[in-house]
């Protein structure tokens, strides 16, 4: 069946209502202050004679949305029962199961918690006697009492259990250590040491085999997973920090995360999963999704996130068919749970710095150097000695300035604030949750107090969130979502950019910033800028973004059809808007010529200003729909689970600024997508997965691709023959995925099956060109060209040791992309084309592996988490339709996608007859320039001596490793980020000394480590000096490719929280006081600049980092 575009939005907005409307009329009027369904009205149908205990719960959990908490002992306790009934209401089925086992419940929410009446403790015979009593209560880390928690001690036969309210007593020896345990709970261990009394916090095991994670278009049993998939706890993305990008580097496994630039309102952190499968690295780029929307994640407030998602191999994300390729990223935010209502507040403050700005040569080294590098070549030294000693000693600055521009640009701190509050609570029919959030940072731009306007860097953003959810029957769940953002940026009418080239560019000895009577320093003959007047005397641009999101979700199971079964459907409308004002000043300029018989400056007008502000205004926006529609089935027959999805969804995305016919048509997609899932008592399971996408890049009969995948799992820890070491491995589970999934961000073209045809000129022609015809010229081909086609294979392993404490997940991937969207490059230009045709005829093959590694142990009042991540890949280029080349070595084939390609440096030459005797260079060679290696033999030195040289600026490793260390009230946390196999190619002026000779660029202050006559060093950083472009030492070459591995301290945190006997006199849940710092180490062997920049000059609004001091409290 071929779906019709037309067809099915129209079909899809007829569903759409009738849906809505029957689950109005399905659910039944309530009021919020209505009771939840708990155990008084939620039955179940039971038939069992002699059961366990065990068994019962098990049948209650598949017949509710209850779920049983209880010691692993009640696996073998003796008490049966026998049960016959139909519709009983589950409190009045655990009155009769207290009545047959003496067993006691505890109901919260859905969480029914289980334990022994009155369990007096147990000594078994040949224990010896007990010396101490031990009194206290065991908590969950909500502050909950828990009931039934194990309490023995370690190592022997004494033992009992917590009642209804947490607590226990327990006679022990003095030396004893006890173990408190209760299923999806970590295991915590105290030893006695004189107490008598031991309170307890436990913590949720996240390795629980009930655990729910969200994955595409829905939620699963975490042991139940079979793709590759991982997660970030929710509280480690709360960082001082703009863009939620930025807090992403080194916290999870598959995921390269690398931030060019920290200039505030332009700071997304570029994102690859699993690295770069295509040519274009901004294609590259994961789908991310909020709340199930396809969304900009950026400035989502990590104080709203419940969960955390990166969905990697094709079982996890072929779904999401053609937007699958590169990875999908998932995010919900929180809901509020039934209850009185709770407040969090958290206030942070600090400053930030630079992590790490060039270092420029002062003016009298610029000044020496550059007479070297002419007087190296025979040419005549340009500055005197008096000259350089006035600049030197600061005697006269206006006419002999050392300006180091940096100092000039930049503050020495910025300041950072960020306010949350939230307020979640309601009753068991509706809750809510509702945030608010402010983040205030000031950037690292100097300002000219004397000036009218501000063109510092700022930003301010104001964040919103509300959801609501009403369950107005026991069948019947409604989702009511809004959140937005408010974003108010200001920075200089100048371009960063620009800023930074001309303080690459003009030298710390042309110009001061400004003269003794408030004059503007400049150049003549116009060129190089004043960097300090761009970005203090230019004027200002002042920005606003605003966000608004919005979805409706509605579910309504249908047990009068069958168990298990539900239908789902969702309407989402977001709006985006952009606008920027923009004021512009030029100033007038002047440079000082003199000084005249009296002493005073004499100047020269550069350039002639503008009195007033220029004005001029643009914007930007669009405003989407989303709308999905899904059947949903989820069942358990005994030992055997079954699950399946169908769902329909579209979208429809139209620019609201549009400024010519194509860019104001809508963009629309839509698909169908599928799962349907099964285990087999928790050990065995299958996954089957497709999405089935049409997108309109392409000729209708090949808009629509069909994307399946399916994987596999098995636990084998749960097999008879891995009982002998389950003491030891509590855990291995194996999972392996196949499948395809696609991408339809191809580069360039948007309806690539249109061909572009426009009007020309005049094209003349005869023997004296006086004849002429007008023609038509098209600019680019129709092709018939369809999606990128992914194919992905995963093996993976989960295993967990030393009693749940350390968790390892493994990965192995690989992925093989074709079909990859390109300008064909084997057509000769002598065909006559204006433009080669685009074509599906590029393949990547990417391979690797990421893993995963957790320790959690608890000892006494110490607690121990360390984690560590580690993702490895590399690409290689099976296909770019590339000619063929002269010589293999040329061949772009069979290396990275980023692969760059210069002269093999065999390092310095170390005389002038060397020179002589070696194959002939370009440009005047002398001893201590470049020596490069002739690759074909030919005795010449040319372009066809290039190969392979460096890895490239994304990373093929990335890596991260930290721990948090809690101490009764105080904890100490660190998170360390790398990466290695990485590098940087230096090139262009202001990186290259006198690349285009003495009147443009700066040096570094490393220019003392260079070859010299009187110090001919091998292994100098930079060759022989020379003034002038003509030098073969710029040509790219291994010589000027260095390694930018590096290892960061990417987040540092001390926190204190208060007593709880303080916290209940102050009426508070919780209360913590912390110290936090971002990026404050950097160790790399790459001193230049901070080595996340990544290009070639360095000439970037580098990272940033930051010290914050902060309270977060809760009641």
């Amino acid at each position: 069946m071929k779906l019709s575009l037309s067809t099915i939005r129209g079909l899809t907005g007829k569903v759409m209502l009738n849906f809505l409307c029957l689950l109005l009329a399905v659910a039944p009027a309530t009021t919020l202050r209505a009771q939840a369904p708990g155990p008084d009205n939620q039955t179940v149908n039971i038939a069992v004679k002699q059961a366990t205990v065990v068994e019962v719960f098990r049948i209650v959990e598949k017949q509710t949305s209850f779920r049983f908490l209880f010691d692993k002992s009640l696996e073998a306790f003796a008490a049966r029962v026998s049960l016959q009934h139909k519709n009983i209401p589950v409190a009045r089925l655990l009155e009769e199961v207290d009545k047959q086992t003496g067993l006691q419940f505890k109901t919260s929410g859905t969480t029914i918690s289980v334990a022994v009446k009155n369990r007096p403790s147990q000594v078994h015979p040949g224990v010896d006697a007990p010396k101490r009593e031990i009194t206290g209560i065991v908590l969950d880390s909500s502050g909950q009492a828990m009931v039934g928690v194990t309490v023995a001690v370690k190592d022997g036969r004494i033992g009992t259990g917590t009642d209804v309210n947490g607590r226990y007593i327990l006679s022990v020896p003095d030396d004893a250590t006890l173990v408190f345990s209760l299923i999806g709970y970590r295991k915590q261990e105290m030893p006695v040491a004189g107490k008598d009394k031991i309170n307890v916090i436990l913590q949720t095991a996240s390795s629980s085999l009930e655990e729910v994670v969200v994955v595409g278009y829905g939620e699963q049993k975490k042991i139940s997973l079979v793709g590759a998939q991982a997660t970030i706890s929710p509280k480690d993305l709360k960082q001082p920090v703009s863009n939620l990008t930025n807090s992403l580097g080194g916290r999870i496994a598959g995921m390269v995360s690398v931030q060019r630039s920290s200039e505030l309102g332009y700071n997304d952190a570029n994102i690859y999963i699993r690295g770069i499968s295509t040519f274009t690295k901004g294609l590259s780029a994961p789908l991310t999704l909020v709340d199930g929307v396809p969304r900009n994640i950026a400035n989502v407030d990590p104080e709203d996130i419940e969960s955390f998602s990166v969905l990697k191999d094709a079982s996890a994300t072929a779904v999401y068919g053609v937007r699958g390729a590169n990875g999908v990223i998932l995010i919900t935010t929180k809901s509020g749970k039934a209850g009185k209502p709770s407040y969090n507040i958290r206030y942070t403050e600090g400053f930030t710095q630079f992590a790490k700005l060039p270092a420029f040569a002062d003016g009298p080294t610029y000044m020496q150097i550059s007479n070297e590098a002419l007087k190296t070549r025979g040419s005549a030294p340009i500055y005197t000695d008096e000259a350089i000693q006035k600049t030197r000693d600061g005697s006269d600055p206006y006419l002999y300035p050392n300006v180091d521009w940096f100092k000039e640009l930049f503050r020495d701190h910025g300041k950072v604030r960020n306010a949350n509050a939230n307020i979640s609570g309601g009753s068991e029919k509706a809750v809510y949750y509702i945030g608010l959030g402010y983040y205030d940072e000031l950037g690292l731009y100097n300002v000219d107090g004397l000036s009218k306007y501000n063109s510092s860097i700022y930003s301010k953003r104001y964040n919103v969130t509300s959801n609501i959810t009403l369950t107005p029957s026991k069948t019947t769940t409604v989702k009511l979502g809004i959140q937005g953002y408010l974003n108010n940026v200001n920075l200089p009418a100048t371009s960063v950019g620009d800023i930074f080239s001309d303080a690459f560019y003009l030298t710390s000895v042309q110009i001061p910033t400004r003269y003794p009577d408030g004059k503007v320093a400049d150049l003549r003959g116009g060129g190089l800028k004043n960097p300090w007047a761009s970005l203090t005397q230019s004027g200002y641009a002042n920005q606003w973004r605003s966000q608004l999101y919005s979805n409706l979700r509605l579910t309504q199971e249908l047990p009068f059809i069958t168990k298990g079964l539900s239908v789902t459907g969702m309407f989402s409308f977001d709006a985006y808007n952009y606008t920027s004002n923009r004021y512009t000043k030029t100033p007038d300029t002047w440079y000082a010529t003199g000084r005249d018989g009296d002493g005073k400056l004499q100047y020269e007008q550069t350039a002639i200003g503008t009195e007033f502000l220029a004005y001029d205004k643009s914007n930007q926006g669009e405003r989407s729909f989303y709308n999905e529609l899904a059947v949903n089935y989820n069942r358990g027959f005994g030992k055997h689970d079954v699950s399946g999805m169908l769902l329909y969804n579209n979208s429809d995305k139209a620019n609201t600024y549009a400024t010519n016919l194509e860019t104001s048509l809508p963009y629309r997609f839509q698909g169908l997508a599928g799962r349907f899932t099964y285990g087999f008592n928790n050990k065995y399971f299958a996954e089957l997965n497709f999405g089935y996408n049409g997108a309109e890049n392409f000729y209708p009969d090949r808009r629509y691709g069909f994307f399946p995948s399916a994987g596999l799992g098995w636990v084998i820890s749960e097999e008879q023959f891995f009982k002998p070491v389950k003491d030891y491995v509590q855990l291995f589970k194996v999972r392996f995925s196949h499948g395809l999934v696609g991408n339809s961000n191809i580069d360039g073209r948007r309806f690539a099956y249109l061909a572009t045809v426009a009007g020309t000129g005049d094209y003349y022609f005869g023997k004296n060109i006086d004849q002429k015809f007008t023609g038509k010229e098209i600019g680019e081909y129709a092709v018939d060209v369809q999606w990128e086609t992914s194919k992905k294979t995963n093996l993976g392993f989960d295993i967990q040791v030393l009693d749940e404490s350390l968790t390892l997940q493994v990965d192995l991937f690989k992925e093989y992309r074709s079909g990859i969207f390109l300008r064909r490059k084997s057509l000769p230009g002598y065909i006559g084309m204006i433009n080669a045709p685009f074509g599906n005829v590029g393949i990547i093959d990417n391979k690797g592996i990421d893993a995963s590694v957790t320790y959690n142990r608890r000892f006494g009042d110490l607690s121990v988490q360390l984690l560590g991540n580690f993702t490895y890949n590399k690409n290689e280029v099976i296909e770019n339709d590339d000619p063929a080349w002269k010589y293999p070595w040329l061949e772009r084939k069979g290396h990275k996608v980023d692969q760059r390609f210069g002269y093999v440096a065999l390092g310095l030459f170390e005389s002038d007859e060397e020179v002589r005797n070696s194959p002939r260079q370009p440009g005047d060679v002398r001893a201590g320039d470049i020596r490069y290696k002739d690759i074909n033999g030919d005795g010449v030195i040319d372009t066809y001596d290039q190969v392979p040289i460096g890895y490239g600026d994304v990373p093929e490793i990335i890596y991260g490793f930290g721990f948090t260390l809690g101490y009764k009230s105080v904890s100490l946390s660190a998170l360390f980020q790398g990466a290695a196999h990485v590098d940087v190619l230096l090139s262009g002026e202001g990186t290259m000394p006198f690349q285009q000779g003495l009147a443009r660029g700066n040096l570094f202050s490393n220019i003392t480590d260079r070859w010299t006559e009187e110090n001919p060093r091998q292994d100098a950083f930079y060759p022989r000096l020379m003034a002038g472009s003509l030098n073969d030492n710029y040509a790219a070459s291994s010589w000027w490719v260095k390694r930018s591995d590096y290892l960061r301290l990417k987040t540092l945190q001390l926190s204190y929280s208060l007593p709880q006997r303080l916290m209940k006199r102050i009426g508070l849940k919780s209360s913590n006081i912390f110290l936090q710092g971002v990026n404050l180490l950097t160790f790399s062997p790459f001193k230049l600049w901070d080595v996340e920049v990544g290009n070639g000059r360095g000439a970037a609004y580098s990272s940033t980092k930051s010290y914050t001091v902060g309270v977060a409290v809760n009641f």
